[in-house]
């Protein structure tokens, strides 16, 4: 029997068309060990062109003309700019990243707790001055649910965002589309972007009946803060910053990682693992238990005027292990939400509250499923193995109205 998993209330209460461009780029970024570097930017100097590469660490980009100059950057790693000429777009382009970790010298980092704590209280004050101002954005949002290996779930969807210091304030859907293939066992996962748009990097009013995050008036008192080791990138350095929940704190927290600029406190990216078995209600059929449940949430941040950072993009995956008349049964749900494109103010009338019980697979079944928008839509940049689910999943009329 399929179990249901639902966001428990208490968790946290109190697109256009593709530009009409000539040449299709098609290419890979990996890092100094051969290994993808997934969420990468690729775009063209100096033009407002560009792209993500995907989880295998791939990309898809069209350009007007060759040659091109194409940056490509990631937090981590040293910026690079590829001359790119028509005889080498002929094949896969294949970028490779260098780390950008610095060795400095011992009286930088000789009290590594204490540089990061004053970060921290540093980001907390930004970002408390900003909690207020609203920004908007379009984004797209694609979620997969695989069972014992096999895909068995995908929701492909397009919003208009509204978002804040704390996070996702409201977003109304534009297009969507759902596939699902039918499951006598595993997890019907009902509103699993609830962790992207309700858990924060910021609270500017912690309670002990919410989720202790990182970054607040109270950040130092609830986390133990370490200095790990510092990034060189484009714009300066960035600290990296290991944090976890003080052992007397009392309540459900999130523990990770902070990216924190070293000149400005802004924040640049937050690693988290998140305590779901907190935040979970589960109810299971005759004969299921539970072995295991995991989580993990990135979100992402890029400069913004005035040296503050703007939400980029958030990424999250959570496997569940059940134990189901005595065999295992896994389920690996992962949503990755980023921002193709921001506006200077809404874009819609009303936004949909992001509260917990807003439920994305029952708004993306209302509408009917159209191939032709999809099919024109290079923000998709899916990869090989997406497309094949996507291509099952037509054959079998998997999507549509339900």
């Amino acid at each position: 029997m399929k179990s249901a998993l639902l966001f428990v209330l208490v968790l946290l209460l109190g697109g256009g068309s593709a530009f009409a461009q000539q040449i299709l780029l098609k290419g890979r970024v990996l890092d100094e060990k051969n290994q993808p570097v997934p969420y990468a930017g690729v775009g063209v100097l100096g033009s407002e062109v560009g792209t993500a590469t995907n989880e295998a660490g791939e990309f898809l980009l069209r350009v007007p003309r060759l040659p091109q100059q194409l940056t490509v950057n990631s937090l981590g790693f040293e910026p690079t700019i590829l001359n790119l000429n028509a005889k080498m777009a002929a094949a896969p382009i294949e970028i490779r990243l260098k780390s950008s970790l610095v060795a400095l010298p011992e009286v930088r980092v000789r009290n590594p707790g204490q540089i990061a704590a004053e970060l921290v209280q540093r980001a907390s004050a930004k970002l408390a001055r900003h909690q207020r101002e609203s920004l908007y954005g379009q984004a797209f949002y694609r979620q997969k649910q695989r069972h014992n290996g096999r895909y068995t779930e995908f929701m492909d969807a397009f919003y208009d965002v509204r978002f804040t210091a704390e996070g996702i304030s409201g977003w109304q859907l534009t297009q969507a589309r759902y596939g699902q293939v039918s499951e006598e066992t595993g997890v019907e996962m009902m509103n699993f972007s609830a962790a992207m748009r309700l858990i924060p990097v910021y609270d500017p009013k912690p309670s002990p009946r919410t989720v202790a995050v990182p970054l607040g008036p109270r950040a130092t008192g609830q986390f133990a803060f370490q200095l790990r080791e510092i990034l060189r990138n484009e714009s300066g350095e960035v600290a990296v910053i290991d944090f976890r929940p003080r052992p007397e704190l009392g309540q459900s927290a999130l523990s990770g990682t902070l990216y924190l600029d070293m000149a400005t406190a802004s924040l640049r990216r937050v690693e988290s693992q998140v305590p779901i078995a907190d935040l979970m209600a589960l109810q299971f059929g005759e004969g299921t238990s539970l072995d295991s449940q995991s989580m993990r949430l990135t979100a992402d941040f890029v400069p913004y005027q005035d040296s503050l950072s703007q939400l980029r993009a958030i990424r999250a995956e959570q496997r569940i292990v059940l134990r189901y008349n005595g065999r295992p049964d896994t389920t690996t749900v992962s949503g990755n939400l980023f921002f193709y494109r921001y506006a200077k103010g809404a874009n819609t009338k009303g936004y949909k509250s992001t509260g917990v019980n807003y439920n994305d697979l029952r708004q993306a079944r209302k509408g009917p499923y159209e191939p032709e928008f999809w099919r024109d839509r290079e923000v998709l940049r899916a990869s090989p193995a997406e497309e094949r689910v996507i291509r099952d999943m037509e054959q079998q009329q998997a999507f549509g109205t339900y």
